[in-house]
C-alpha cells in the first residue's frame, strides 16, 4: 500500500513446526510473481509457522506487524473422486472471506474487497467449520487437476487487471456449452449446457486477457477462482502458524501429494486516503 506506515521490503520465512514430508520438494518456493508453494505428500498433516522479518537482517528476527493483514490460500480442491483432498486449519484470526462472502459476508476496507463477487458461491466449493473458538477448518468440496492452479492475482479476482467482471462470472459461452472432461482418463467431468443447466459460473476467463495465466485464458472460471479463501489476522502479530492436511491417495504409489499455494494482502485504514486504483 502507498499508504502503508509498515516500511518493505520484509521477508517471509515459511518453517515446519512438526514432521513435513514434501511430494515434490522442487516445487517450494515463489509461483511466479505472487504467490508462494509448497508441497505436501498425500496422507500427511503439517503444521507450517510463517514469520515476518526485516529483508536488511541477517538474523532475521522476527518483525511485528503493526496492523491487521490478510492472508490468503488458494487452489483448495481435490483429486478424482475426493482423493487427495486438502483441508486447512488457522487459528488466532479475526474473520476469514471468500468469494460470495464468509461468515459475516464480503468484508469493507480490505484490499480485496474491491474485486469479489457476490455471485460466485465459495460455499459450494469449501466447507468453513468451526473445530474451536478462534479457529477455522477449511475443507475442499470439488475436484480439481494442475492446469486449474492460479498463479497471480488476475486469476483468482475479478477486476480491470483481469479484463473482466463478476458479471462475466456467469455469462454463457457463445457456444452455449462451458467446460469439458479432464484431468487422468478424463474422469474429472464438470459441463454446463446452458440451456439445460443454467448460465450460473459458466463464463470464461476472456482470451484476450495479458494478465490471466495463459493457460487458463478461455478455460471456464469457475474451475480456478471459487477455490481460495483468505484469513484475518490482528495486528501485532510476529507470525502465525497453519495446519495443511492432504488426505490419502489409496491405491497409488506414495510419491503423490499436492501443492498449496499463498499470498498475503493488506487491509486500509479506515481513514486511509487511498484511491480505489491505488489499492
Amino acid at each position: 500500500s502507498p499508504h502503508s506506515a509498515w516500511p518493505p521490503p520484509q521477508d517471509l520465512i515459511l518453517t515446519n513446526e512438526t514432521e513435513y514430508t514434501p511430494w515434490s520438494s522442487m516445487s517450494n518456493g515463489r509461483q511466479g510473481n505472487s504467490f508462494g508453494e509448497v508441497s505436501v505428500a498425500a496422507g500427511t498433516d503439517t503444521r507450517f509457522k510463517f514469520a515476518f522479518a526485516d529483508s536488511d537482517d541477517p538474523e532475521k528476527v522476527p518483525v511485528e506487524v503493526p496492523h491487521s493483514f490478510d492472508f490468503c490460500f488458494f487452489d483448495i480442491d481435490t483429486g478424482v473422486d475426493g482423493v487427495l483432498s486438502e483441508s486447512i486449519e488457522a487459528c488466532g484470526i479475526l474473520d476469514y472471506f471468500h468469494h460470495g462472502g464468509g461468515e459475516d459476508g464480503v468484508p469493507e476496507g480490505h484490499a480485496l474487497s474491491y474485486y469479489l463477487c457476490d455471485n460466485i458461491k465459495g460455499d459450494e466449493y469449501l466447507e468453513v467449520t468451526t473445530p474451536s473458538a478462534g479457529c477455522k477448518l477449511v475443507t475442499a468440496l470439488r475436484e480439481g487437476i494442475g492446469s486449474d492452479n492460479p498463479v497471480t492475482w488476475p486469476d483468482v479476482l475479478a477486476g480491470p487487471s483481469g479484463g473482466f467482471t463478476c458479471e462475466d462470472y456467469d455469462l454463457c459461452p457463445s457456444n452455449g456449452v462451458s467446460g469439458y472432461a479432464r484431468g487422468p482418463s478424463n474422469a474429472v467431468v464438470d459441463i454446463k449446457t446452458c440451456a439445460t443447466d443454467g448460465s450460473e459460473g459458466a463464463g470464461l476467463f476472456p482470451q484476450s486477457s495479458v494478465n490471466v495465466t495463459a493457460r487458463l485464458r478461455g478455460e471456464p472460471m469457475r474451475y480456478t477462482m471459487p477455490k481460495f479463501v483468505c484469513f484475518t489476522y490482528p495486528a501485532g502479530l510476529s507470525s502465525f502458524e497453519l495446519t495443511y492436511h492432504v488426505g490419502p491417495n489409496p491405491g497409488a504409489p506414495p510419491y503423490y501429494g499436492r501443492n498449496f499455494f499463498f499470498s498475503g494482502a493488506y487491509i486500509v485504514a479506515a481513514d486511509a486516503s487511498c484511491t480505489a486504483s491505488e489499492r
